[in-house]
């Protein structure tokens, strides 16, 4: 099978999908479009590919496009890129997160037949689809009575589709006011937390606010937790990469006296109480880069390519309700605060103490 070759706008978290593509054996690269830096010169070369600075230069070359230039919520113009790739019947992957305008754009330049996506990335990894698959199914064996989202702010709008994804629908909402934050020295005021309806499932969810100033992607930051509560038990994803913990609500009998038995003779009493689910453990930072985050990158492609007309409607409509729910929450809770934080601690000698006491 002949390889797609695309085309990568943006070499920030661009480098992820450059990484990603090298390796697959359905897509290669071909080409980076930037604005001609001295990072984007490097990696071309480094892989081999043009450098375009124009993107029509690009034109008949490659058969897709994958644009990780921020949009306007990150001060770029990627939703504009990927409208002008669209025009000329480009395939176009665009990176989250995006307004409801941006993907009205994007959907409207494109033709019936040209796949369109906006990519939400995480629902892609593998914590997170077997996240999802597994709410799905449970719902299917028990009622859904709450549910929790807990992120940082800069994740969380990846962190609305992972959770409207596992319930199963967010077209409907509401949402009450924020908690106010408490203002502290190191973390500035905090987590806000808003209580929210989301279909006629009772859902919190806490934002941390705080951004360091020094390194946005700071790991001292929460990001994805979620958590469902099931008549059957609690479903929760304690991390973005894993792991998936299963809380069973098993049933303590009774004799015909009303009296509490804790004969082990009834098989659900051996049901463990807390289950950490087989194959998803969470994964180093570095298997995080080499083949999390690749692998979520390639099965988003696929999504892309395999996309028609009826499906592209539904994932653009999706997606129009994910950015309405992240701008409504983001006006209750503020925006990014920027904070300064003095040190992480010593992660290396806090691991070493804990696995080898």
């Amino acid at each position: 099978m002949e390889k797609k070759r695309l085309l990568i706008c943006g070499t920030g978290f661009g480098k992820i999908y450059i990484n990603a593509i090298s390796k697959s054996d359905k897509y290669e690269l071909g080409g980076i479009l930037g604005t001609g830096s001295s990072r984007t010169r490097e990696l071309a070369e480094m892989f081999g590919v043009p450098c375009y600075t124009d993107m029509n230069d690009a034109i008949g070359k490659v058969d897709g496009a994958c644009v990780i230039v921020p949009n306007a919520a990150g001060g770029g113009n990627g939703s504009a890129i990927a409208c002008e790739l669209l025009k000329k019947n480009i395939p176009t992957l665009l990176e989250h997160p995006a307004h409801e305008k941006e993907i009205l754009d994007c959907l409207k330049a494109s033709s019936k037949t040209t796949p369109f996506m906006l990519n939400p990335f995480y629902r892609y990894t593998e914590a997170v689809s077997e996240f999802i698959k597994l709410a799905r199914y449970m719902a299917t064996k028990s009622k859904i009575i709450n549910a929790s989202l807990n992120c940082a702010i800069h994740v969380l709008y990846d962190g609305i589709d992972m959770l409207g994804c596992a319930l199963g629908d967010i077209s409907k909402w509401k949402l009450g006011d924020a908690s106010e934050g408490v203002e502290t020295a190191l973390s500035g005021a905090g987590n806000r937390t808003v209580n929210a309806v989301i279909g006629e499932i009772p859902t919190m969810i806490t934002v941390n606010t705080n951004v360091d100033s020094t390194d946005p992607d700071h790991p001292m930051h929460l990001y994805h937790e979620i958590g469902i509560t099931f008549t059957t038990g609690k479903l929760i994803l304690v991390n973005t990469n894993g792991p998936i913990v299963w809380l069973p609500f098993a049933k303590i009998p009774r004799n015909a006296n009303n009296t509490l038995r804790f004969e082990n003779g009834d098989a659900e009493l051996n049901i463990p109480s807390g289950i950490v689910l087989s194959g998803t453990e969470a994964p180093s930072v570095s298997q995080t880069f080499s083949r999390i985050w690749t692998g979520a990158v390639i099965k988003a492609l696929d999504e892309l390519f395999s996309q028609d007309i009826t499906k592209k409607r539904m994932d653009g409509q999706y997606q129009i309700f994910v950015s309405r729910l992240w701008s409504d929450i983001c006006q209750r809770v503020g925006y990014a605060k920027l904070v300064q934080y003095e040190s992480v601690g010593d992660v290396k000698a806090v691991y070493d103490n804990i696995i080898n006491k």
